[in-house]
């Protein structure tokens, strides 16, 4: 969990400042005892620690056992608080923390930041397909027009590629290999067309002898349109867990 150093337009793009929102994220950090890693001396060092609890206006980090780190942090005036929000990485800069008691536990004191950093990476991140709301990709099987192109199974997505499972035998796919006029059916979104590269193949045989595939395929020169509605697509997605 390293800090990250941002510009002033990626300071714009991934800052939240209402304090509902901040609140809510950060007691979500807590609740899930998500490790956070607090930075101090302009990011010399840093100690693993675990938000304890949350309020309106601040917030208590648990205290390491070395007193010695302990005392440096409190004497800082420049900390940087890292740690997770479903599978995305949060930060915020903090200018000084108090030594207090909370719960029986020592603990260090931040006042509640005025802004905190939610960095999804756009290009990066990867959403879970959740089995209530499944998706598939229709490909082509480059065989004659009898055969009907097959649907297969996502696993995830992100504005890069996807992830594919299926059962062999369903469709061969090909390490290396492009498939172009594929469809992607996103709900309440659109169909978006595709071409794609078989960029990994995985194999994972189960008891019943059948044989599980997964397939990691990169996107090729997605255009605007579609980028778009699949961004569409995560971002729903995305916002539905975050509020269930």
């Amino acid at each position: 969990m390293k800090y990250e150093t941002l510009s002033r337009s990626e300071e714009n793009e991934h800052g939240i400042v209402s304090v509902r929102e901040i609140v809510s994220i950060l007691k979500h950090v807590a609740d899930n005892t998500t490790r956070v890693a607090l930075y101090y001396l302009d990011g010399s060092y840093f100690v693993m620690t675990t938000l304890l609890g949350v309020s309106d206006t601040g917030l208590w980090l648990e205290q390491g056992a070395n007193d010695h780190d302990n005392k440096r942090i409190v004497e800082c005036d420049n900390l940087t608080f890292v740690s997770t929000h479903l599978n995305v990485k949060v930060q915020f800069v903090a200018r000084q923390a108090r030594s207090v008691k909370y719960e029986g536990y020592s603990a260090f004191h931040l006042p509640l930041p005025k802004c905190i950093y939610r960095l999804q990476r756009r290009e990066n991140f990867r959403l879970d397909i959740p089995s209530a709301k499944p998706l598939r990709c229709i490909i082509p099987t480059g065989q004659p027009k009898s055969v009907p192109p097959r649907e297969v199974a996502l696993m995830d997505i992100s504005a890069g590629g996807m992830k594919l499972t299926y059962t062999e035998g369903d469709i061969e796919l090909v390490q290396g290999q492009t498939y172009e006029n594929c469809q992607l059916k996103l709900p309440d979104v659109g169909t978006i067309n595709i071409a794609m590269i078989v960029r990994s193949l995985f194999s994972l045989p189960t008891k019943s002898g059948q044989v599980i595939k997964r397939a990691g395929c990169q996107f090729i020169n997605l255009d605007g349109a579609s980028n778009i509605l699949l961004q569409r697509y995560i971002n729903s997605m995305q916002r539905l867990k975050n509020d269930s």
